[in-house]
């Protein structure tokens, strides 16, 4: 996918207030310290922000808070945080946040008479090392904007910044909206699924599950909601059988073979690849590679073979891929070391992804697996030291999930919201 060369919103800019208060932004510490809280008006776009000096651990701040509904966050866009060292009134560093998120900002470190840059996002460093063109006292006072268009060579700031249109989600919100809709309604059940007929089955067996009782653990729920969209291509359900063949010459290790019957190690990782490659080979009308719908080269995270991101990059891979691949949902298979002689890879769980950023440019993390909604660290949290393996696929138009046993009555309302 190729992004915008021209940004699809305006950043949260504060250097006004900034300027208006240039001469003690570099004044003696003293004279900073007994500075009052304040709240400066800006003329050129109309909006507030917040004054502050704080003082900790050897260090004051300055702080330049945005107005955000009413509060000034720290953590807000577009603040700044300007850090100077207590004893000396030396500049430290200047931190601007990117997102109203505490873990995505830039920091700017004075370097001589110039100015170097790195970017967080989530928590993790994604650029270093980046020389402005600009004296370390201009950054004090310039609009963020000129650091962005003095680097659009070096930094995507399409994708640092969210910039994507809305319109390419629409495929993916539509199935949010009715997964959402069914989630209340769907029942439990350990190795339960969906089969190509319609008919609740167990998948280990084929065997019918109880009539009026069908359920679906995690396995059934992503094919179930893969299905959604292979019935938009075919008209039809996918087959548990096809689903479930392994394809022992193109993963594993002679460890893992010897105990294919008996721990089936990869089975997450056949089903979820398995349930994309049905999906590829429907829309394009051929043959496609077992590893063929693979998300295996994202920055800033590594990928290995068959095992996948490691989890605690979990936020950050999403987030690229909403912003890189809009229109894909995901499906992804957490996998971690095992049992004991030996000790295997074991794929225990697969969710869905959909990653997007919302009307407000925000991001959101949405997870679903089994009969609930969470999130990327919900799913950290319940398995920190996992790695987790995602496969693509594309959202197309048309798309319904299918029915579920025991559905609530539909009313009017959401008659005609479907």
């Amino acid at each position: 996918m190729i992004i915008s060369s021209f940004p699809l919103f305006s950043f949260s800019e504060n250097s006004e207030a900034r300027v208006s208060l240039r001469e003690m932004i570099t004044a003696p510490t003293g004279d900073v310290l007994s500075m009052h809280e304040r709240i400066i008006d800006q003329y050129t776009d109309g909006k507030r922000v917040r004054f502050e000096v704080q003082k900790q651990d050897g260090f004051f701040y300055l702080l330049f808070l945005n107005e955000v509904d009413g509060d000034f966050p720290v953590c807000g866009e577009g603040s700044y945080i300007i850090k100077r060292n207590l004893t000396d009134g030396k500049f430290v560093q200047v931190k601007v946040f990117l997102k109203d998120n505490p873990g995505c900002y830039v920091r700017l470190f004075p370097m001589d008479e110039r100015a170097v840059m790195e970017i967080y996002l989530y928590g993790k460093k994604v650029y270093s090392k980046i020389n402005l063109p600009f004296s370390f006292a201009d950054i004090l006072i310039e609009p963020f904007s000129e650091i962005i268009n003095s680097t659009i060579n070096i930094v995507n700031w399409d994708l640092v910044l969210g910039n994507v249109k809305q319109s390419l989600f629409a495929g993916k919100k539509d199935m949010l909206q009715q997964i959402r809709y069914y989630l209340p309604d769907l029942k439990d059940a350990d190795d339960g699924a969906i089969d190509f007929d319609g008919s609740y089955v167990y998948i280990e067996t084929l065997a019918p599950q109880p009539e009026g009782e069908g359920g679906l653990n995690c396995s059934g729920f992503v094919k179930w909601v893969a299905d959604g969209i292979f019935l938009a291509e075919t008209g039809k359900y996918m087959s548990i059988k096809d689903l479930k063949e392994k394809h022992l010459d193109e993963r594993g290790n002679r460890w893992s073979r010897h105990n294919e019957e008996e721990r089936d190690p990869y089975f997450g990782l056949d089903w979820s690849r398995n349930i994309a490659v049905s999906i590829e080979d429907a829309s394009y009308g051929d043959v496609r590679g077992y590893k063929s719908a693979d998300v295996d080269d994202v920055p800033w995270s590594k990928y290995t073979p068959d095992v996948g991101f490691p989890i605690k990059d979990l936020k950050l891979v999403m987030y690229y891929l909403a912003i890189m691949e809009p229109e894909n949902i995901y499906i992804a298979s957490v996998n971690v070391p095992w049992g004991t002689e030996p000790i295997l890879q074991q794929h225990i769980h697969v969710v869905v992804l959909l990653p997007l950023i919302d009307e407000n440019k925000d991001f959101k993390d949405l997870i679903f697996e089994r009969n609930f909604e969470s999130d990327s660290e919900s799913l950290i949290k319940r398995y920190p030291n996992a790695h987790i393996h995602l496969v693509r696929i594309k959202t197309v138009s048309g798309i319904h999930l299918p029915e579920v046993t025991h559905k609530r009555s539909i009313d009017l309302e959401s008659l005609l919201r479907r």
